[in-house]
């Protein structure tokens, strides 16, 4: 069973069968669309269970106006806050409605979306994906910490979820299989954690670049992390 909601051209589709969400932005992406467009996502959103994935086509977007920026951050965080599970966008790399997108992500924090050309390359994605490591959120110039035996890195987030990060800009390369002290430290916010401290294990690297596995996560510790997460997701870049 599927709901659907908005107009022909750019719609929003509840499938309540596979817990997932089609949205569809065909012609400009500007404030206009965008605006009506959430009205339908939210309703749809009403109808499914957290984890829900997302398939976002834009393969007929031809453009992305400035106006329409602050309702698709909106978006973003309404599905972040309704705990979306992956999302995965179709589109057209060639166009120049894919490096709008792409400036655009980098001037907000918010989840990392995965690219591809076609749906059925959508759907395969999802179909083949682990959903044990929940969103993963991207937070601008965000600085960690990590020591490997005695030896202390630092680096920045390049994206971070409630079971990993990985970590961009390193100072210290570790090897796959290395176990390692992670801690991510935010700005003092009433009600929320400040500081995350776990043990990790790394699970690729790649020059400057790695990912971590956080190991025996509390769930009190997910929770946490989450909600911190999402309280980042939602602050401006200064």
């Amino acid at each position: 069973m599927s709901k659907t909601a908005g107009k022909k051209s750019s719609r929003a589709v509840a499938d309540i069968a596979k817990n997932r969400l089609y949205i569809t932005i065909a012609g400009k992406l500007s404030k206009k669309n965008l605006d009506n467009l959430y009205t339908d996502i939210r309703f749809c959103v009403a109808d499914l269970k957290p984890g829900f994935d997302v398939i976002n086509d834009l393969s007929e977007c031809s453009l992305a106006a400035l106006s329409g920026i602050p309702t698709f951050k909106n978006i973003t965080n309404h599905l972040i806050t309704n705990r979306v599970g992956k999302v995965v966008r179709v589109i057209d790399k060639h166009k120049t409605i894919f490096k709008q997108i792409l400036n655009m992500a980098a001037r907000m924090q918010g989840y990392r979306a995965n690219y591809v050309s076609t749906l059925e390359e959508a759907e395969i994605e999802l179909k083949n994906s682990q959903h044990c490591e929940g969103l993963r959120f991207c937070l601008y110039q965000q600085p960690v910490e990590y020591k490997i035996d005695s030896e202390q890195g630092n680096g920045d987030v390049l994206d971070i979820s409630i079971s990993g990060c990985a970590i961009n800009s390193a100072t210290l390369q570790p090897t796959v299989d290395d176990n390692i002290s992670f801690t991510i430290t935010f700005n003092k916010q009433d009600d929320l954690i400040d500081v995350f401290e776990i043990n990790a294990t790394v699970i690729w690297v790649k020059e400057n670049t790695f990912a971590i596995k956080f190991e025996n996560v509390e769930d009190d510790q997910k929770e946490q992390l989450w909600k911190r997460l999402v309280h980042e997701s939602r602050c401006e870049i200064t």
